[in-house]
């Protein structure tokens, strides 16, 4: 009998060139991908750079996915695939590489091992599927496996507003375009979505080469837009639209897809319930290529780092046409332009006046994630660089994607601020030693001190490495904490010893990997309003296990995103990869300011001497006004953490109960939904998978809203 682990279906080789294997994809899987795009979980036994492509039956090539793993993956399948060619498969004289694929029907996966004669086949089973399943919810495959629910959801839930209200209660939309060179039936698709509104208030400016005026002047006047003369480079006709508006809501609208039905009506009474409303987006919705609902971004409230990164805020943006005109459109930004307005809009207006709309309201081709695309992307870091005066480089969000994202340079203060590490342990010597040392031989930053807390230590090999660690950096304190175990009261006191400007709490089962991470961390941290960053942390197999926090996400205080993701997975939108606004992040390294600290109070020893103290802290600093910054560019490795991930049916314990209840009580995460997460998504599970039905309300929202806020 083999051990108790499935083998994949594996696929049959030939040789494709130096270094390459050909693998045919078997009848069924041919089939299927004739149908259109599908996931596939693939497992690999090739060389670590071994990378993959997809190749019709002719031997053109579809698609590529750059790099493959030891374990199940998931890619998304395209049209017409019928073999993968896996490339730099192996060094002279090594085995053979291999490629096998996984059904994800239990009933296959089921004779799969009766065939193999896999031992303990249930728990093998389990187990698989729970790696396939986190292989595809992780993946750029997930929308294709969510399809079916997203469907259901938009059959349900999209186009379904009824709040319309009366004329006088809110201005006018006016939706803003450029026809550049689109054929006559996109112009008139949008047209008849924007008939089908309802709620009549609105207007359409359309701006217009002059040549295609004299030579589609019937057509274009049967739109039923006001039309302007303006170049035929799109961003120059949009910005002449935007300059033509009058009094009103402007709406720019991206002629490649359509507002759904309730977009206007949606819009207004968004602007009439909070008329300070300085700008506004909505969710958005993506249909495939016969124009069936294929999927959504659904968005977070108001997320500045996010939206400095990823422009996240997409279609569609609403924010009064005089404040459009007054800022100007810059048509030599090209696709850009819009992300540099918007940059320049939340940059001079407070959160309290952003409004997210978690409806759909606009319906156009799909995109895997966030970010720009090239172009757009060099255009928006050259503008963004000049206007910080800080560097800007653009970095992929994800291995496999086309998309990139910016990632902004920001600066550490002169001279750089004194970090106190507060390090809790207790023995274990051999875990402190892999902290602190890697803390000392690694990190860039320099301008640290070590705080370790003891809290009732005994083994002698603890006490020598203490005496090692402060021989290695002498800026290096020794805290006794000689009480019970209250991780709260412990980290307490070393932040009563530190003598930093910032304080990073820091567990003793860490290791750094990376030598930036804490100047990475310093430099948002010194960001005006920022008062908490959090890291990611990486189990050490390199899976993901902090990624950010989502208050109300399963049970308890909540829980960790996305945890077992690949490293290089970019998650939701993109998110795992980019830096933005959290609710809240984990404690085991948290970097605080002594500004936030004296706002928000220290960690509550009383409530929650051992869980949910981060995230109380957390909140109670987003109440005093301060930010929460998650960034995917300081990694370490968390080791202890790793016996909890193999044990998830391990009991609470009653003390950890009752210090949810607490939290329950104190912050009623069932009530609220996070506002860095949507209430379109399911809070049952830790995938960001579309909700059949919303998991909370649909009302516009800001930032404050919910965990952490006010409303």
């Amino acid at each position: 009998m083999t051990t108790g682990r499935i083998p994949p279906f594996r696929l049959t080789a030939t040789p494709h060139g130096p270094g390459a294997l050909r693998f045919r994809l078997p009848l069924l899987l041919r089939l299927l991908a004739r149908g259109g795009p599908r996931p596939l979980v693939l497992l690999a036994e090739a060389a670590p750079d071994a990378s993959l492509s997809f190749e019709d039956a002719a031997g053109r090539t579809l698609d590529h996915w750059p790099q493959v793993a030891e374990r199940p993956f998931a890619v998304r399948l395209p049209r017409g695939t019928a073999a993968l060619v896996l490339r730099h498969a192996g060094e002279q004289g090594a085995p053979a590489a291999r490629l096998g694929w996984y059904p994800l029907s239990r009933f296959a996966l089921r004779w799969q091992a009766l065939c193999h004669k896999v031992a303990a086949p249930r728990e093998a089973l389990r187990r698989l599927r729970t790696q396939l399943k986190r292989a595809v919810w992780t993946s750029p495959a997930a929308d294709l496996f969510n399809r079916p629910d997203y469907r259901r959801y938009h059959a349900r839930h999209v186009g379904d507003f009824d709040g319309n209200v009366p004329p006088a209660a809110a201005p006018p939309v006016i939706f803003a375009s450029a026809a550049g060179d689109l054929p006559p039936a996109r112009l008139k698709a949008v047209a008849a979505a924007l008939a089908a509104q309802t709620d009549r208030h609105f207007s359409w400016i359309l701006a217009v080469p002059p040549a295609r005026r004299a030579s589609e002047g019937a057509v274009l006047a049967g739109l039923g837009a006001v039309l302007v003369d303006a170049p035929g480079e799109p961003a120059a006709g949009l910005a002449a639209a935007i300059a033509a508006s009058g009094d009103g809501l402007l709406v720019p609208l991206d002629l490649a897809g359509e507002p759904t039905r309730d977009a206007v009506a949606m819009i207004r009474a968004a602007f009439a319930g909070k008329p300070d409303c300085a700008l506004a987006y909505t969710d958005e919705g993506f249909r495939d290529e016969a124009g069936r609902p294929a999927g959504a971004a659904f968005k977070p409230a108001f997320n500045r780092h996010l939206q400095i990164g990823g422009n996240y805020m997409g279609h569609l943006v609403a924010l009064p046409a005089p404040d459009a005109r007054a800022l100007g459109l810059r048509p030599e930004l090209g696709g850009a332009a819009l992300h540099d307005l918007l940059l320049r809009r939340i940059e001079a207006v407070a959160p309290s006046r952003i409004l997210h709309l978690p409806r759909i309201a606009y319906e156009g081709p799909a995109r895997d994630a966030d970010g720009f695309v090239p172009a757009e992307a060099a255009l928006a870091r050259d503008a963004l660089a000049a206007r910080l005066g800080l560097p800007v480089e653009t970095a992929p969000i994800e291995p496999a994607g086309a998309r990139l994202q910016l990632r902004t340079g920001f600066a550490v203060p002169e001279p750089a601020p004194l970090v106190s590490i507060v390090v809790p342990t207790r023995d274990r010597a051999e875990l402190l030693s892999t902290t602190l040392k890697s803390l000392i031989a690694l990190t860039a930053y320099r301008a640290f001190e070590i705080v370790i807390v003891d809290n009732g230590s005994r083994e002698p090999e603890t006490f020598a490495l203490f005496d090692e660690i402060a021989a290695l950096w002498p800026a290096t304190k020794i805290v006794s904490d000689g009480g019970d175990f209250n991780f709260a009261r412990i980290c307490n006191a070393g932040i009563d010893a530190a003598s930093g400007a910032m304080i990073l709490l820091l567990n003793n089962d860490m290791e750094i990997i990376e030598a930036g991470w804490l100047g990475e961390m310093v430099s948002l941290a010194a960001l005006p309003g920022t008062g908490i960053v959090g890291a990611k942390l990486l189990y050490p197999s390199g899976d993901v296990q902090h990624a950010g926090f989502i208050v109300g996400m399963r049970e308890g205080a909540g829980s960790h995103w996305f945890v077992g993701a690949d490293a290089r997975a970019g998650g939701y939108r993109g998110r795992l990869a980019m830096r933005q606004n959290l609710s809240a992040v984990t404690g085991a390294c948290l970097l605080v300011t002594r500004a936030c600290l004296a706002a928000a109070g220290p960690l509550d020893a009383e409530r929650f001497a051992e869980d949910c103290n981060d995230i109380d802290l957390c909140l109670r600093a987003r109440g005093a006004g301060f930010e929460v910054v998650f960034t995917p560019f300081a990694r370490l490795i968390h080791y202890e953490s790793a016996s909890r991930r193999d044990n998830p049916e391990a009991p609470i314990s009653e003390k950890r109960r009752a210090e949810w209840a607490r939290f329950a009580e104190l912050w009623a995460p069932a009530r609220h939904v996070d506002p860095y997460y949507s209430p379109n998504l399911r809070r049952d599970n830790l995938y960001a998978l579309p909700a059949r039905d919303p998991a909370g309300p649909r009302a516009p929202r800001t930032d404050r809203t919910g965990a952490g806020g006010s409303g």
